[in-house]
């Protein structure tokens, strides 16, 4: 950082520097929940090595596509932003390198909130349903008289499409 500061000195000009970027191992969830940021929102889960619980991460991490129903195991860089937007990080993290990218086992489910402070995180157009507007969800008949006297869903992959999901049952 005191490089940063002779050169700006130097300069004459306030320069936007950043700090090193520090390495860590990072394992993402098989499915992102809601969170709120700004704004309600899509988070990864995710667990820092040695760490038991899984965390929100509300940001983007760069380089990663990122398909529901797979564990990622990535290797990842941290930089810390001087000067971040103001309605920005100020953390930018990137994939060095992807150590390991696990299809959960078919029938492995999840719990996902039907409503998110009162707003309704599943929404049906014709016949069909998508979960925060993002991703698609197929439901029995059974289950979507239900889904509006429900608080949380139980999720799991439909079988051979990591991009759809299957609505289980509800609770």
């Amino acid at each position: 950082m005191a490089h940063c500061l002779v050169l700006a000195l130097m300069a004459g000009t306030a320069l936007s520097c950043t700090s090193p970027a520090k390495t860590e191992t990072l394992v993402v969830q098989h499915y992102k929940v809601p969170c709120q940021g700004e704004s309600t929102m899509m988070c990864y889960l995710v667990k820092k090595q040695g760490q038991e619980d899984w965390e929100y991460f509300y940001d983007e991490i760069q380089g990663l596509d990122y398909e529901w129903g797979h564990i990622y195991t990535l290797e990842v860089s941290t930089e810390t932003i001087a000067n971040p937007p103001q309605d920005g990080s100020s953390i930018v993290t990137k994939v060095e390198k992807i150590l390991k990218k696990e299809k959960v086992a078919e029938g492995t489910t999840f719990e996902l909130p039907l409503t998110v402070e009162g707003a309704p995180m599943l929404t049906q157009k014709g016949q069909s349903w998508t979960y925060f507007n993002t991703i698609e969800v197929v439901s029995s008949p059974s289950l979507d008289s239900l889904i509006q006297k429900s608080s949380t869903g139980v999720f799991a992959q439909q079988t051979g499409k990591s991009n759809i999901l299957r609505l289980v049952s509800v609770k």
